[in-house]
């Protein structure tokens, strides 16, 4: 699922959105809407639905991501 959502000058700047299922078309609405001129802060935003948790890792314990690979990232200050 994909949303759009915008503010309307001409509604005091209050915020609306719209759910598409396609991206094609909430593409074509996006592109609409900026054609528009008085509608702004339009953005677009889709959720993963493959993703079953947090972005990124969400625990480092004794050197070990959760997966067990070893955590080897370190942090190098040039000056």
């Amino acid at each position: 699922m994909y949303k759009v959502y915008w503010s309307d000058d001409d509604y005091a700047g209050n915020p609306f959105s719209a759910n598409y299922e396609k991206l094609s078309e909430a593409l074509e609405f996006t592109e609409c809407l900026r054609r528009l001129g008085h509608i702004r802060f339009i953005t677009m935003s889709c959720e993963n639905p493959n993703q079953v948790g947090k972005m990124g890792v969400d625990s480092v314990k004794d050197g070990k991501l959760p997966n067990g690979e070893p955590y080897t990232y370190m942090k190098r200050r040039t000056s």
